[in-house]
């Protein structure tokens, strides 16, 4: 075989149930592999896939110790099978990420990576499902807005493709429908930054990119100067850039963007913000970040768009299933969230998603934190809305959503005033 020594890559695994079939499924993280399902004894086998040993002696071993008696020849098509699926740790998986990563490297263009699966791939049955999550969107325009920003889930919308629409999608559109009024109106955007969460691992805490992101219905306009000059501020800000390839969080905020604009949207900078952007680094790169973000938008009309959720528990999301008192105490903390982030308290909102014992931070806990510390000192915020509900998919959960629409500083006052939040003077 061509990998000795076979070894797992790093992936995630999920139980699945279909009918009276017990599978695991797995799942890459980063996206470069499609999702594959085994047979739940296959597990024991997983585990043991840890480069040490031949496929011969991992059987010899697995049998003498009594875990599972497999036939060479299934162990070896086990094997062959990971590793065509790309999910050995083997130069032919380094291939496959090396042509990809080139592939996408080279393209001026993100393409949709999620059409057709969370939302239509056609462009006039897309329309007509955000027309219909989203009525009237010029109406949603005002000539005379002092709307700053906007927070939105990214749950795919009713009758995009998301089968079956559960109520946390329905939640998600009628938050849309609820905070997507008053916008400004293109002329008067220089800029959209999205602000998006980043599920996928990675080393650095922000990455962006300069490819126009592709939506069915067009593309929207990307500011390859200001990318250029973030880059030459921060040498490590697209060092991961192959992260946006699979950035559903971004990909659905521009596809309501396109509808919200009718095609005519202002140029977007995307920024992924990934768990390492929680904490504030003295003088290290999220603090570098925050600096040089203000520096280069300082005299831009900038609309934020920011993209996250709340609370995810259950087995939907690998964790246990919810008890009456887990989901008030979600509900309480996420709620507890949004209220910091209302009063433009970012260290507040960084302490409450982080300080209940026992609950993981919300999701989207880095793209909040950074909106927080990133807006001007001042800013208001109307709490549109907030809903749970299930996720998308058969498996039980929660998911928390927060609507919230940001306003501008109504007496901005000294000029330490137009400074974000997390850099003003103490």
């Amino acid at each position: 075989m061509a990998t000795d020594k076979p070894r797992l890559r790093k992936v995630e695994r999920m139980a699945l149930q279909r009918g009276d079939e017990a599978l695991i499924v797995l799942r890459d993280p980063t996206g470069l592999s499609e999702q594959v399902a085994f047979p739940q004894e296959a597990s024991v086998i997983l585990d043991a896939l840890d480069g040490q040993r031949t496929v011969p002696q991992l059987r010899q071993s697995l049998a003498m110790r009594g875990i599972i008696d497999i036939p060479l020849a299934d162990l070896e098509a086990l094997v062959r099978d990971l590793e065509s699926a790309g999910y050995l740790d083997d130069d032919a998986f380094r291939a496959r990420w090396e042509a990809i990563h080139r592939e996408f490297l080279a393209n001026p263009v993100r393409r949709p990576r999620w059409a057709g699966l969370l939302y239509p791939d056609d462009p006039v049955a897309l329309a007509a499902a955000l027309a219909a999550a989203l009525p009237d969107p010029s109406a949603r325009l005002a000539d005379t807005s002092d709307t700053l920003g906007v927070l939105l889930p990214h749950q795919p919308l009713p009758g995009t493709g998301a089968a079956p629409p559960e109520a946390a999608v329905h939640a998600a559109a009628g938050l849309g429908d609820e905070v997507l009024r008053g916008l400004p109106r293109a002329r008067d955007i220089d800029l959209v930054v999205v602000l998006g969460t980043d599920y996928h691992p990675g080393l650095q805490p922000f990455v962006i990119t300069d490819k126009r992101y592709a939506t069915p219905r067009g593309e929207l306009a990307s500011d390859p100067a200001l990318v250029r000059a973030l880059d030459r501020r921060l040498p490590w800000i697209r060092r991961e850039e192959i992260r946006h390839r699979e950035a559903l969080s971004l990909e659905l905020a521009a596809a309501v963007l396109q509808h919200l604009y009718d095609g005519a949207c202002p140029p977007v900078l995307p920024v992924l913000c990934g768990p390492g952007a929680i904490e504030l680094d003295d003088g290290g790169p999220v603090e570098g970040f925050l600096a040089t973000m203000e520096h280069v938008l300082e005299d831009r009309r900038v609309l934020w768009w920011v993209t996250a959720e709340l609370g995810h528990e259950g087995p939907a999301y690998g964790r246990a299933p919810l008890t009456r008192e887990r989901a008030a105490a979600l509900v309480a903390r996420d709620r507890a969230c949004l209220a910091a982030l209302a009063d433009a308290r970012p260290e507040q909102l960084e302490r409450c998603c982080k300080g209940v014992p026992g609950l993981d931070p919300p999701s989207g806990t880095a793209a909040l934190v950074t909106a927080a510390r990133l807006f001007p000192v001042g800013y208001g915020a109307d709490l549109v809305a907030y809903a749970s509900g299930r996720p998308v998919g058969p498996d039980d959960g929660w998911v928390g959503l927060g609507g919230v629409r940001f306003t501008r500083p109504v007496d901005l006052g000294d000029d330490d005033d137009f400074r974000p939040a997390s850099l003003r003077a103490s």
